[in-house]
């Protein structure tokens, strides 16, 4: 017998069925009415890339923010990264359709200073992970520790002069100090393209040390 859940949670944003790929999807803009303007403002905050350019798409989730990226830039190779085997497969599934280089890779990313796997990438995309990923329960020193170790493991695996473009919402640090954490953590040309209420895209640029491959 199917273990499906009550109906009833579907009424509350705050309960829903979140963790179900598939459901979110569904839900995303009815419930998150900014998530969709946030991610095309991200791709538009991109600088252009060429063919073969490598693109991560950390805490991927179902992939909005590759599909998007793919949409408009269908000759990249994308690199998937989740924890979640389920969310993984739906990723692939939905890039796939619009790109022929696309590899998905379990791993559990957390706020260490470590390079993410793959790299390096010419651009790393980030869509309601950067969050998720530091923790919503933690105060706020702590969350800034947490976003600078996360933003230098980002910085880490771009490519010389690569891109980080960080879709999100505020959530236990302002905007102000993430952009300073990815001051700190190494990054340059750091600014804010887009906010609307609590929803942002930022950005930062891996210093450019001139070697072959930076964008």
């Amino acid at each position: 017998m199917k273990n499906i859940p009550s109906w009833r949670s579907n009424l509350n944003r705050d309960d829903g069925f979140w963790s179900d790929g598939r459901w979110y999807d569904l839900h995303l803009e009815r419930d998150l009415p900014l998530a969709l303007p946030m991610l095309e403002e991200m791709v538009l905050a991109l600088p252009p890339l060429p063919p073969g350019s490598s693109v991560c798409d950390l805490a991927c989730g179902t992939g909005n923010a590759s599909y998007m990226v793919a949409e408009s830039y269908p000759g990249i190779h994308a690199t998937l990264v989740d924890e979640d085997a389920d969310l993984l497969a739906i990723a692939e599934g939905k890039v796939g359709r619009l790109l022929q280089n696309v590899e998905p890779l379990l791993v559990s990313v957390s706020e260490e200073d470590d390079a993410i796997p793959g790299g390096p990438y010419d651009a790393v995309v980030a869509s309601l992970a950067v969050h998720a990923l530091i923790g919503h329960d933690v105060d706020r020193p702590e969350a800034e520790t947490r976003y600078e170790l996360l933003f230098r493991a980002v910085r880490s695996s771009l490519s010389s002069g690569g891109h980080l473009l960080v879709g999100d919402h505020v959530g236990t640090l302002d905007l102000y100090s993430q952009l300073k954490a990815m001051e700190r953590a190494g990054f340059t040309d750091v600014d804010c393209a887009w906010r609307q209420d609590d929803f942002f895209v930022a950005g930062g640029r891996a210093p450019d040390t001139g070697a072959a491959g930076g964008t």
